[in-house]
């Protein structure tokens, strides 16, 4: 067995601490979570009596099965809208020929420039005069809008290098539509892009607190990222520590499992392309 020189043992070992530091602060939160609701005492103690108190409480006071219905509804739908919308557009600018082509993926790659956040104020009065403020239709359409930029960048480029234009042209020798081509041929072949998408927009709009607190006032119209606000003190009382630790893991335990199955289409989507031979 070959041994490790002392470069690569030091290079461990690096990674290692350099690891162990940026898990510390999940580590804290989890063994917090499972302290007893008066224990108050320094969080860097890590080891006590564990208990599932705060997280009953946790479970209880942010109407769980209510708010998980509304961050799954809200991000199903603003995920299948844009992996509709960006699939549509990546694949039309993917094989438009010239400088039309280019043009368009620059245009939409532009987008990135400006975030969402730096034009609520407009957006937040157009919604109001559309109609849809304090509706799950409100945020849905600023997640598609602002996700668009990047999903089309990354669906084209998949496209272009992943996806090979004789495929289609033998499907249209044999009678295919583009419109049946596009379903029955690029779909397949680009899973592991969508998935990828699924994951890089999905975390982010589940996560989101800013446009659901603009936008969802009610509070049974509320997601669990804003569910945890609850349990975040004022001046008059205390942050309730142990049950916003034990909300955050609730919050991000099905987010964790859609991960879990897609990890391996994320990971191909992200690399397909880079190396071209």
């Amino acid at each position: 067995m070959k041994k490790k020189s002392s470069t690569e043992v030091w290079v461990t070992i690096g990674l290692a601490v350099f690891f162990l530091i940026f898990l510390s602060p999940i580590i804290i939160a989890l063994f917090g979570s499972f302290r007893e609701m008066g224990d108050t005492s320094n969080y860097l103690h890590l080891f006590h009596t564990p208990s599932l108190e705060s997280y009953k409480t946790a479970f209880g006071k942010m109407s769980y099965f209510r708010s998980l219905k509304n961050s799954i509804l809200i991000t199903v739908i603003s995920v299948v809208l844009l992996l509709t919308f960006c699939s549509m557009a990546g694949y039309a600018i993917a094989r438009l020929r010239g400088k039309l082509g280019s043009f368009l993926q620059i245009f939409f790659l532009a987008g990135m420039i400006v975030s969402a956040q730096m034009s609520i104020i407009p957006m937040y009065k157009v919604v109001n005069q559309v109609g849809i403020g304090n509706t799950i239709a409100a945020p849905i359409a600023l997640y598609v809008t602002a996700a668009l930029p990047f999903s089309i960048f990354l669906y084209t480029n998949f496209i272009k290098s992943g996806v090979p234009y004789s495929l289609e042209e033998a499907a249209r020798i044999d009678g295919a539509s583009i419109p049946f081509t596009f379903v029955r041929i690029v779909i397949p072949l680009t899973k592991p892009a969508l998935s990828s998408l699924v994951i890089t927009q999905g975390v982010p709009i589940w996560n989101d607190f800013f446009f659901g607190m603009l936008f969802l006032s009610t509070p049974t119209k509320k997601t669990l990222p804003l569910m945890m606000l609850n349990f975040i003190g004022d001046m008059e009382n205390a942050t309730q520590w142990n049950m916003l630790f034990a909300a955050c893991f609730l919050s991000a335990i099905p987010i964790l499992i859609v991960y879990s199955c897609l990890q391996r289409y994320f990971v191909g989507g992200l690399t397909v392309g880079a190396v071209k031979g």
